[in-house]
């Protein structure tokens, strides 16, 4: 019975102690949840387009002195991706996109993919792109004017535009799951160029 009683009044703490502790945890996933839900609704209120509206008029010189205007672009699927150099979120997509993207589509003529640098001039871009070996469209948006179209905040920033000048899908950070949707939507928007 002695022994009993001791073992009671040993786990007494401990469950006390574990009790406190999944508590705190249920209270760190709370704040976190909230915090994501922050952000989420900060993104959606920074982002001035929506899914299925026209692409805002834009045009782009690229570090290979190309001009583009939205309207020489209507026919192609366009994934416009805004981004910095500063941006580790923006670095760690970069592999992503030059692996599961433009390797993938670089050759189809109706598919462009171009990277806009968000507040960075020409000799930042051809800098960046000459250093990462990567061989896609660069472009400087230095005072952020097509930017600006988009969306106030939030980089990398992606925007996918179907061959009619319609926003198919657009994302904001960087995640697997995020970029795997994005490839689906891709895929999905050149199939609909295929001769039936």
């Amino acid at each position: 019975m002695l022994m009993k009683k001791f073992w009671f009044t040993l786990m007494i703490p401990v469950f006390l102690l574990s009790c406190a502790q999944n508590a705190e945890e249920k209270g760190q996933n709370s704040a976190k949840q909230d915090k994501q839900k922050d952000t989420d609704a900060d993104i959606r209120a920074s982002t001035l387009i929506e899914a299925d509206e026209s692409v805002p008029e834009y045009s782009f010189t690229t570090t290979a002195g190309e001009q583009y205007t939205m309207e020489e672009l209507n026919g192609k699927v366009v994934l416009l991706n805004f981004f910095a150099t500063w941006c580790p979120t923006c670095m760690d997509e970069m592999p992503a996109l030059q692996n599961e993207v433009w390797e993938k589509y670089k050759d189809h003529e109706a598919f462009m993919l171009v990277s806009i640098g968000r507040e960075q001039d020409m000799q930042k871009m051809k800098e960046f792109k000459s250093g990462k070996g990567y061989d896609w469209h660069f472009a400087p948006d230095t005072g952020r004017v097509m930017y600006s179209k988009f969306a106030t905040k939030y980089i990398p920033r992606n925007v996918l535009v179907d061959p009619d000048g319609t926003i198919a899908y657009q994302n904001t950070g960087y995640t697997e799951e995020e970029f795997q949707i994005l490839l689906e939507r891709i895929e999905l928007e050149m199939e609909k160029l295929q001769p039936e």
